[in-house]
Order: structure tokens, then sequence, then C-alpha cells
């Protein structure tokens, strides 16, 4: 090799010159070595490491995770603006909270007789929710004979000096929407109790309450609804409730109420 071309080379190795040749890999580095170490690399022909002083590491760019797909494939998650599972339930008025639908498929009660089905609580617990089912005699299982059900209503840590009342709704199986008022007073034995009939309630019927609330002159209901609620009472103590709920309402929902009970 002639001293020109070593020359040449020396200096294009010391200076970062590029020769016309195929690039050379990324370990011949010289940013952060020191100036006599440059020297003797270029000298000997050996290429350096990248030296950390001075430098800062290279780092990939983040990429969202993968998640499993239904398939077991993996692809990248959906953009942030378009969250996955996303729920569109209304949600309930204040105070009001849905019960469980009965489910179907349940055996025939002897007849005459009224089983539990069903029972659950309101959110707070102080409110109990029994459904009974009555199956009528055989001799009356024809098409379109329904089972009927009924409601025990139970309230526990409530103070019921003066009457409660507690609102249900329910859609019927004809599609018809159901509201049924059923007043809750303090009895002489055991914890406040009410008993009524469902009327049009069927199982997988999806309903609806609301927490159990006073009683004043100013409560203000459709005399459609109040009447069909007393007529709904099983016992006497709801129709001895409803009497409550008379004293206290004004004079038109007190006659529906009496009217009712006569």
């Amino acid at each position: 090799m002639s001293a020109a071309v070593f020359a040449g080379r020396w200096w294009r190795s010391f200076t970062g010159g590029r020769a016309p040749q195929p690039p050379r890999t990324p370990g011949r580095g010289r940013e952060g070595n020191s100036l006599r170490l440059r020297i003797w690399a270029s000298f000997v022909g050996r290429d350096l490491p990248p030296s950390r002083r001075g430098t800062e590491p290279a780092t990939e760019p983040a990429t969202e995770p993968a998640y499993e797909t239904p398939a077991g494939l993996s692809r990248p998650v959906p953009p942030r603006d378009e969250p996955r599972n996303r729920q569109h339930a209304s949600p309930l008025a204040p105070g009001w909270f849905a019960l469980p639908p009965l489910l179907t498929g349940g055996g025939l009660t002897a007849s005459g007789s009224d089983a539990v089905v069903l029972e659950t609580s309101a959110p707070d617990g102080r409110s109990r929710f029994l459904v009974r089912r009555r199956d009528s005699p055989p001799s009356d299982l024809r098409p379109g004979v329904r089972a009927e059900y009924s409601l025990e209503l139970v309230l526990r840590g409530v103070d019921a000096q003066r009457p409660m009342v507690t609102t249900v709704e329910y859609a019927t199986a004809d599609g018809a929407g159901q509201v049924l008022l059923v007043p809750v007073a303090r009895g002489k034995v055991g914890p406040p109790a009410s008993y009524v009939r469902l009327p049009g309630f069927s199982a997988g019927t999806a309903w609806t309450a609301c927490a159990p609330g006073p009683v004043t002159s100013g409560t203000a209901w459709d005399a459609a609804t109040v009447a069909g609620s007393v007529r709904a009472a099983l016992n006497e103590a709801t129709r001895d409730a409803w009497r409550q709920v008379a004293e206290l309402v004004g004079d038109d929902l007190r006659g529906v109420i009496e009217g009712e009970l006569a």
C-alpha cells in the first residue's frame, strides 16, 4: 500500500469522511471517544464501539398492547375514542331500582296454595320483596289461563308510625304499563308489611320499584292508579294501610280510596 493511499485512508477515517464504497457498520462509531483512541483506531483499521458519553440511548416508539379476540387472534387495540363493551343502559330516576325478573320454568304449585317463587331486597336492604305464585286448579288449566302472582312487601328498619308507600312498575304480558301503589303501615304484630295482587305479571317481566316514601296532604297520584292499587289489596293489613293513607291525602283521592274499600 503506497504512502498516499494510506494517508488518504487515515485522513478520511479521522475526519469522518466517506469513501466511495459500501457504508460501514453502525459499530464504527466515533462520537464520544477520545482523540487518541480515534487516531489509534484509524491507524490500525479497527472499529470503535459507540461511547455512551454525551449521547442518549435510542428508544423505540411505544406501541399499543394487543388483546385477544374471541377467535384467539391478536390484533391492535381499537382507538381510544372507540371503547369496547360500552353499555347504553338508561339510568333510573333517583330512588328507583331494578328488581330481578322471575325466571321461567318453575314447577307448578299445589292447587290453591301460594308459594314464594322470587325473593329479593332493595339496595339499602330496608324493603323486602317476595313474589308468590298461585296456580289454578287442574280443571281451569285451559289455553290462555295464566298463573296468578302476588307481592308481599316487608319493611325493616323503617319508622312506619305513618303509612309509607312504595311504587312498583312493570309491563304486562300485552305490553301495557302497570303502576301499582303499595302502602305499608305498622301492624299490631311483626314488621310493617302488605300483600297485594300483581295484575298481568308473568315470568320474565322486567320491573322496577322506588324506595318507600311518606304520605302527606300534598301527595298527588292519578285517580285510576289509586283505584287499581286499592283493588289489588289481598289482606286486611293492606286495606287498613289504605285507610290510613286516606286520612292524609286530599279530598279527591280520599273519595277514590274510600269508594274502593266500601
